[in-house]
């Protein structure tokens, strides 16, 4: 049976990168070493960023444009949309896909959706 998940998430930079993800959406480091860090939220959310090669971004294209490879389900959808505006991210228009929904970039142009 299947009891817990995570992502793999290519950066340039992990130390940079594991800031970015702690100050925006509240992942804390839980282990870091040269490859990989693994950051989680207090609910148990986790992610793992790795050196990326040759700028590798997560992102899937398609013929109608790039799509997020993953995308994280949020209690307040109106105040983690603040912060991103707050904090200068790069976000895209909201949308209503099953509830309401926007797409965002990290640091390292990865693409995320929430």
């Amino acid at each position: 049976m299947l009891i817990s998940s995570y992502i793999y998430i290519p950066v340039s930079d992990l130390d940079k990168a594991a800031v970015w993800y702690e100050k925006i959406l509240d992942f804390k480091v839980i282990h870091k070493d040269s490859l990989y860090f693994d950051m989680r939220t207090e609910n148990g959310v986790k992610i793992m960023l790795i050196p990326s090669e040759n700028n590798v971004i997560s992102q899937m294209q398609y013929a109608t444009g790039e799509q997020p490879a993953y995308g994280f389900c949020v209690d307040d959808f109106d105040v983690l949309k603040e912060k991103l505006e707050m904090n200068r991210v790069k976000i895209g228009e909201v949308f209503d896909y099953f509830g309401r929904s926007l797409s965002f970039y990290d640091l390292d142009g990865n693409k995320i959706e929430i």
